[in-house]
């Protein structure tokens, strides 16, 4: 279970009295939680049943999935329900007690989230990256220029950046999307975008528009990229764990399990199974990356700011 000195450690570093009871914390102190979700459960799988619904990101959706297939294969008296809609899609349906789990890329706002109850549990990290389409050619791009693409509107032509003479098109994420949220406030230092928005929040619509639309230009969860797009660095700089763990990388987030009051018995049971080495590993496989071992350079920005 959780252990009450992880969750004092959450609130010195945090600095200030909050209600979110983090599941695993950075470096030797996620190591500790990591070892000690994986011990077993009193739910045995011969017992254990119910139905858990989870709700919300959909850059988490990839793993969610899987880890809720593995789960119900380990323990076949369960029901589980996973679906995608928006970092924030996710957090209103689980403060509306809409589902169980509500999965989100950012963390929950207190002022707009207030419930004392509203416990959050990291599950992993999610690395984000640019997108292009296929033809235009451009291999990296640095912050300004994303900037002046989606928020200035200064670069209009792909030939401004290198590129071929062939107007530039940025897809917008909706306002539900944790993803977008992350973009702007570590990309675009917090700026406001303009472009094509999108009506749903959708890694796949992403995926799928950029692919589709000649000159687009998006930003996706790294599990979620194919070959149908081209990636594009920031700064020279890919979305590798190495990056990332230096401070090279600014787009990156950490992906949350929301749960309201008191968990036990199925929810519970399931949110160990997050943090077990065989799911922990199936991330990795994914794209994401655990949070165990995992030493981030200037994390305090991305863990602790709202």
């Amino acid at each position: 279970m959780r252990l009450h000195m992880l969750s004092l450690l959450v609130h010195v570093v945090r600095g200030l009295a909050t209600r979110v009871r983090a599941t695993c914390l950075l470096g030797m102190a996620a190591s500790m939680l990591f070892l000690g979700a994986c011990s077993a459960s009193d739910n045995s799988p011969s017992t254990l049943s119910g139905h858990v619904h989870i709700v919300g990101s959909t850059a988490l959706l990839p793993l969610a999935q899987k880890a809720a297939e593995a789960f119900a294969q380990e323990y076949p008296h369960m029901r589980m329900e996973v679906e995608g809609g928006g970092s924030k899609v996710g957090l209103q349906a689980v403060t509306s007690r809409q589902a169980d789990i509500g999965t989100s890329d950012i963390y929950a706002d207190p002022a707009l989230y207030p419930d004392p109850e509203l416990t959050d549990h990291l599950v992993c990290i999610i690395p984000f990256t640019m997108i292009v389409h296929p033809a235009v050619g451009v291999r990296s791009l640095t912050r300004q220029q994303i900037i002046d693409i989606f928020s200035t509107g200064t670069i209009r032509n792909w030939k401004q950046v290198g590129g071929p003479d062939q107007p530039i098109v940025p897809v917008v994420r909706p306002n539900t999307s944790g993803t977008r949220a992350t973009f702007r406030k570590y990309v675009l230092g917090g700026r406001d975008e303009n472009g094509t928005l999108l009506q749903s929040d959708s890694s796949q619509t992403v995926l799928q528009t950029v692919a589709h639309t000649p000159g687009a230009i998006g930003y996706l969860a790294v599990p979620v990229l194919d070959n149908t797009v081209q990636q594009v660095a920031i700064d020279e700089q890919l979305p590798t764990t190495a990056n990332i763990q230096s401070g090279r990388y600014p787009f990156w987030g950490f992906e949350h399990m929301y749960t309201l009051g008191q968990t036990e018995g199925a929810i519970d049971t399931f949110l160990n199974f997050m943090l077990t080495p065989e799911i922990q590993r199936l991330a990795t496989q994914l794209g994401y990356i655990p949070l165990a071992g995992t030493r981030l350079a200037g994390a305090s920005l991305h863990v602790w700011s709202a």
